[in-house]
């Protein structure tokens, strides 16, 4: 009987283990790749998209406010919040209009990355404005309803390694963060471009190298919104009880240019319909002082003046200017 064959010699042994000097070089180029990533990732961060180049402005543009203030003795104003104010506030027709009703002159900039919300503003503010020549005289801040309360997720990424400082992430996981593993991504988003705008790259990758990709998601996400739409209007998906708002994050960020002596003026932007806004938003800001200034329906601001649907196009961005222009000769110190 032929003798039976075990292939023992092919299982792992320690004669045919590699190394710990094989195994430490392979660690080492793996280190090194991910170091080279994350190198070129830093380098092409600040051009990644036209919001980004803004972002990695800001530094910049809050102290070219600064100067321009001190030269010029004007009350700083910046306008705050996300692309409903990029997009609809014209500083150049603000600042003729004030002139033309006779109202104070002003230094004025924009602080609006694109897809932020309160949390965003919390920690963008903290770690911008972080010297007591920073601070604005008064911050305007735009929104609807859904960009101020705290049921609003956490975009944790961008937040994390855009707008919350090294300094401010306990502060972070203390109020936001309650498990591990979030608390460990922002960790890592903080210090690394590579994790921190790793969606960025992904798209950007697959916009370059795949043809219609772009027009292929936004197909696809018109085809699931439609459907759900269809579902709801046949009664297969019951509409969920919405939760109960609350406004922490929007007190935190009050109290914060409150202690360094800024008036926040709240303004519920315009939309091309009417949209319910929370009183309870407003009595947090009476409780601090602070304005609300409503902005939904702006006389003669008509479906016409927005450009898609929800942000304001020429037109109407120029009734909202006026319109703004006019309320800081009303309630501007």
């Amino acid at each position: 009987m032929a003798k039976k064959h075990h292939d023992y010699d092919a299982l792992p042994n320690d004669s045919h283990a590699p190394s710990f000097r094989q195994e430490l070089r392979v660690v080492a180029v793996v280190v090194g790749f991910i170091i080279v990533l994350e190198i070129i990732a830093r380098i092409i961060a600040p051009s990644l998209d036209y919001d980004r180049v803004n972002i990695h402005a800001f530094d910049q543009t809050i102290h070219d406010l600064e100067e321009r203030a001190k030269a010029s003795g004007k009350p700083r104003v910046v306008f705050f919040g996300n692309s409903l104010m990029l997009h609809g506030l014209k500083e150049d027709i603000v600042r003729e209009e004030l002139q033309a009703i006779g109202g104070p002159q002003i230094e004025s900039t924009k602080i609006t990355p694109v897809g932020t919300a309160m949390l965003d503003w919390v920690y963008l503010y903290r770690r911008y404005f972080a010297s007591e020549d920073s601070h604005p005289d008064i911050i305007v801040v735009g929104f609807v309803a859904h960009h101020i309360h705290d049921q609003e997720p956490i975009k944790l990424r961008r937040l994390s390694r855009h707008f919350v400082s090294t300094r401010d992430l306990p502060d972070l996981w203390k109020n936001e963060l309650k498990d591990f593993h979030r608390t460990t991504q922002s960790l890592l988003c903080n210090i690394s471009a590579l994790e921190g705008d790793q969606p960025e790259h992904q798209l950007g990758i697959l916009y370059s190298v795949i043809p219609d990709y772009r027009a292929g998601v936004n197909e696809n996400n018109r085809l699931v919104t439609a459907a759900a739409e269809r579902q709801a209007e046949q009664g297969k998906s019951p509409t969920p009880t919405a939760p109960e708002e609350t406004y922490r994050r929007m007190e935190r960020f009050i109290e914060r240019c409150k202690a360094h002596g800024v008036q926040v003026w709240l303004i519920p932007m315009p939309q091309p319909e009417l949209w319910d806004y929370n009183p309870a938003a407003t009595l947090v800001a009476q409780k601090h002082g602070m304005q609300v200034l409503d902005a939904r329906s702006i006389d003669g601001m008509t479906e016409d003046d927005f450009s898609d649907g929800y942000h304001l196009g020429e037109s109407g961005g120029e009734k909202f200017s006026r319109w703004m222009a006019a309320q800081i000769k009303a309630h501007a110190p």
